[in-house]
């Protein structure tokens, strides 16, 4: 109960949309406080949305308290299994409605202002004090209901309109029901009228905005602790759930359709992590032309207090790149922290990305796949009325696309300190171009290249990079800090590159380069033995710093595939002994391609970590073949003016500039790897290291922090070219 005399203090806002600018809170406040009316499961009240005969018919067992009623089939529309079933027959036992003539209570049916009259008048034995009553649609009332109006203005439950008419037909809404029943329920003496309600100030972040009309919820079973489900004004039903299970994480999938629109659905992705954090990557596919709203809601209680770092405090210089374009992804949304009674977390929320799929088929039946990115956008909001917290992740369709939304959240700290976590931020904004961030539940998407096809008019073309999907920075910085945040991010590509890869035991792009096209006439997929190369020592050195029992796996299967080039004489041949192995193995299309050198020296470098790690002579006699090649066209693979050339192309030609830093990586890398096996093939790659090294010093290209400490570990520090130092190769 609420005394009259109570003064009023503070309170927190029960609903998202119930503040103190609305006319009825304290009505409604005080219903909900007593048990009788409640608001819906994302912490709404929708004061607008009109209330049906049933609602109203609950509301009213529960308020005057009425007996439970045996069910009785008097109602077309009611069953035992019925929402309305207590409501209906208690009602209609106690003689507060009557039913419609149609033999149905009429459940589902709004209640009008004079049905609510006349129930009102019924339930309450309010009585006819003889005083006139006049409206200026008076003839507009049903003769069945004209007394209940009147006895209702009576008692000054209700006044009209500000126009003098009662409105008798317009429904009554969820907010106005609730000011007639609590008015009744107080001249009733059931209620003591308080003071008027102060509420706190809620505490909000985004653009959040309360959703004020009817809605549709499915539950999505995320966690234990916190309600998670999705709402749309369109119907949602569960159509599929599946758990899949790989080396590094475990995948909960929800699949839920749309309406009646068959090829529309929502994908909820959970995947779990070893160390209890997890992902969620919701997906909207909408290939109808109708616009959609979906959204992830999360109701939170316990919540103490939030504050988000932002990655928007760092703006992103943006330019076009002569390779990619224009990138119009940014950054995620942001680090958001949020302390509750049973600790300290923290979620990596990110943007919204929406997209159409790409899709380009060859004679051959081989096909090439992108995205057109067609809007990136902050969608993330959340409202914290006192300790409960509503965050809504809004998936927003306008038809024929795809749109993506992620986060990873944990009940731990990502990162053990501001700084690491803004070191982290700052990094991400400068380089925003090689740095994740529009994640889905098979891989990131980044900016392709613009002779990569299919790529749309607009140049927006994005697909998945597997240089990308692979994490080495991530890899880097875990093993420097250790920090929780690097060790999800490592999980989700281990998993990424599982799934990438399919049933294969080896990596094919899904792209097709028109560079390579034009040159060879051949499409994807293809193995690129650069990317191959990379996967493999990314997953062997991370299965390494996890302890994971497939470690080498990806090493071995690559190196194996390599070893096949030669067998099968996909490889040019300088004699038996000496040869290159080309870049790339098309799968459609049986083609030689030209040898680059960073490729040259991955491959050998992969042979010569599986012939240590596996003791098989196979391995070292096809890296001493690839070192002789080398050896044997030493000058002719260094150009005049100290740099080396980018690639041997087939007929024999050395064509092309190599990459400023990439190559001075693999060539100490493989004097690294010779010195250990054999010292007398380090001697050539000293010398190319030489020689790139002194081109760097004179054009003043500078330096990659992987070159300053090769050189360092291999005592060459003298050869370190002047000029500033990368984080990433150029």
């Amino acid at each position: 109960m609420w005394p009259l005399d109570a003064k009023a203090e503070k309170v927190d806002q029960k609903f998202a949309d119930i503040g103190n600018e609305y006319w009825a809170k304290n009505e409604v406040t005080q219903l909900v406080e007593e048990g009788i009316i409640n608001g819906y499961q994302d912490l709404h009240f929708r004061p607008g949305i009109s209330i049906k005969r049933g609602q109203a018919a609950n509301l009213l067992t529960v308020a005057l308290q009425l007996p439970e009623a045996p069910y009785q089939p008097i109602f077309k529309d009611v069953s035992p299994q019925s929402s309305s079933l207590r409501g209906a027959m208690s009602t209609y036992q106690e003689g507060i409605f009557k039913g419609k003539p149609d033999g149905t209570f009429g459940t589902g049916d709004e209640l009008t202002r004079e049905q609510m009259a006349s129930v009102l008048v019924n339930a309450f034995k309010l009585k006819d004090t003889g005083e006139a009553v006049h409206f200026t649609d008076d003839n507009k009332i049903s003769e069945s209901h004209k007394l209940g109006v009147k006895i209702l203005m009576q008692h000054g439950i209700t006044t009209g309109k500000e126009d003098g008419s009662f409105a008798p037909k317009l429904p009554v809404n969820r907010g106005s029901f609730a000011v007639f029943l609590h008015r009744a329920m107080i001249q009733s003496g059931m209620l003591e009228e308080m003071e008027t309600i102060d509420f706190n100030k809620p505490q909000v972040m985004g653009k959040f905005d309360p959703i004020r009309f009817e809605q549709n919820f499915v539950n999505v079973p995320l966690t234990e602790n916190n309600q998670t489900f999705l709402r749309s004004n369109h119907f949602l039903t569960l159509s599929a759930q599946r758990v899949k299970q790989y080396a590094h994480a475990t995948d909960r999938i929800y699949v839920y359709g749309v309406s009646d629109m068959k090829s529309t659905r929502i994908t909820v992705t959970k995947r779990e992590l070893p160390n209890g954090d997890y992902f969620v990557f919701a997906e909207l596919r909408n290939p109808q032309r109708l616009p959609i709203r979906v959204d992830l809601v999360q109701v939170e209680e316990n919540i103490e207090s939030m504050r988000l770092e932002s990655y928007s405090k760092y703006p992103i210089k943006k330019d076009i790149d002569e390779t990619f374009g224009f990138d119009i992804a940014t950054s995620p949304v942001g680090v958001l922290e949020t302390a509750t009674t049973e600790g300290l977390g923290q979620q990596m929320i990110a943007k919204s990305y929406r997209s159409r799929d790409l899709e380009m088929s060859y004679s051959n039946g081989a096909k090439s796949y992108t995205r057109e990115l067609q809007e990136e956008k902050d969608t993330y909001s959340n409202m914290k009325m006192g300790t409960n917290r509503i965050a809504v992740y809004e998936l927003n369709s306008r038809g024929y696309d795809v749109v993506d939304q992620w986060y990873l959240a944990s009940a731990e700290k990502l990162f053990s300190t501001d700084e690491r976590m803004d070191s982290w931020i700052r990094e991400s904004v400068a380089y925003y171009k090689k740095r994740n961030k529009w994640y889905t539940a098979n891989g990131p998407y980044n900016k392709m290249a613009t002779t990569i096809e299919p790529m749309p008019a607009s140049g927006r073309g994005y697909g998945r990079n597997l240089l990308l999907v692979k994490e080495d920075r991530v890899m880097l910085l875990y093993n420097q800090t250790k920090e929780r945040f690097y060790e999800d991010i490592l999980h989700n590509s281990f998993t990424n590159l599982t799934i990438f890869r399919g049933n294969k035991s080896y990596w094919e792009t899904e792209v097709t380069s028109t560079y390579l096209k034009h040159l060879y006439n051949f499409t994807a997929p293809f193995v690129d033995t650069r990317f191959n190369e990379q996967i493999a020592l990314f997953l062997y050195n991370g299965g390494n710093a996890f302890g994971h029992k497939d470690y080498n796996e990806g090493l071995k299967n690559y190196a194996n595939l390599l070893v096949q080039q030669h067998r099968t004489g996909n490889v040019t041949a300088l004699s038996k002994t000496a040869y290159y192995i080309p870049d790339y193995f098309p799968a459609k299309q049986r083609v030689r391609t030209h040898t680059s050198m960073n490729h040259l020296l991955g491959g050998m470098n992969i042979l010569l970590l599986a012939y240590q790690e596996f003791k098989d002579p196979v391995y070292l006699e096809n890296a001493s073949a690839i070192e002789k090649a080398i050896r044997t066209e030493e000058n002719k693979w260094i150009r005049s003016d100290g740099d080396i050339w980018y690639k041997r192309a087939p007929d024999g030609q050395f064509i092309g500039r190599d990459y400023v830093h990439l190559t001075l990586e693999d060539l100490i890398l493989s004097y690294e790897m010779w010195s250990k096996v054999d010292q007398s093939k380090a001697k050539v790659f000293e010398r190319m290291i030489r020689s790139k090294a002194g081109y760097l010093n004179r054009t003043k290209q500078g330096y990659t922090t992987k070159i300053k400490e090769g050189l360092e570990r291999i005592n060459m520090s003298n050869l370190l070219p002047a000029g500033k130092e990368h984080t990433d190769a150029l």
